[in-house]
């Protein structure tokens, strides 16, 4: 009974494992596929991959549906490190058949930066996980990938007016604040403290972050 158990809590382990390596090298490959768009366009459906709000809600949804800190880190890790891996082999693919993607060689220096990024955001959704405690620490936490969202909103808000591009981050990053922020505002024991805590991280992250830069 015990070794039956076991096979199948394994064999659920691994098809989860397997499915977010499949969702990973996914996003990598549709990223990537999307610098054929125009740059610069009011869209900016090619600029998909080079702002934090479409990694920031992709990596929180894996973090919720995930069962376990450890759980969790693992499947941010697989994730990540797939997507990091399609993303740049299809570049230097891509490189012998169109111009607009031609290297001299596979870009191992931003491909191991993005695998090192990966087992930070790894170990930072082992914390996050936490918020299932629920407990005030977990209304602190669960507005953290909140106010990185919201941080960035602003910012892209603020170019896009200005500079009438990323309308397409704008868009997305808005529906990911509402939707995952409405969420997570509901699961949140104090909200008081999520409240609190996404106005003053949101503030400090756009100012800290975006600011300097528009």
């Amino acid at each position: 009974m015990t070794t039956a158990i076991t096979t199948e809590k394994f064999t659920s382990h691994a098809n989860t494992y397997l499915l977010y390596i499949l969702l990973g090298l996914t996003a990598g490959i549709i990223t990537r596929l999307s610098d054929f768009f125009e740059d610069d366009s009011l869209w900016s459906f090619s600029s998909i991959a080079t702002l934090f709000g479409f990694w920031i809600v992709t990596v929180t949804l894996v973090i919720y549906f995930s069962h376990s800190n450890r759980n969790a880190a693992m499947n941010v890790l697989l994730y990540l490190l797939s997507m990091n891996l399609s993303f740049y082999l299809l570049k230097y693919i891509l490189g012998f058949y169109v111009p607009r993607f031609s290297n001299d060689d596979f870009q191992w220096n931003l491909f191991m930066l993005y695998n090192v990024f990966a087992f930070v955001c790894s170990a930072i959704s082992f914390v996050l996980y936490n918020w299932n405690k629920k407990n005030k620490w977990s209304s602190f936490l669960y507005a953290l990938p909140i106010s990185g969202l919201a941080a960035e909103t602003i910012g892209v808000g603020i170019y896009l007016n200005e500079h009438q591009t990323f309308l397409f981050q704008f868009v997305f990053n808005v529906i990911g604040l509402l939707v995952l922020g409405g969420v997570f505002y509901r699961h949140a024991k104090n909200r008081g403290i999520y409240a609190v805590t996404l106005l003053i991280v949101t503030a400090i992250g756009y100012f800290g972050f975006y600011h300097p830069f528009l």
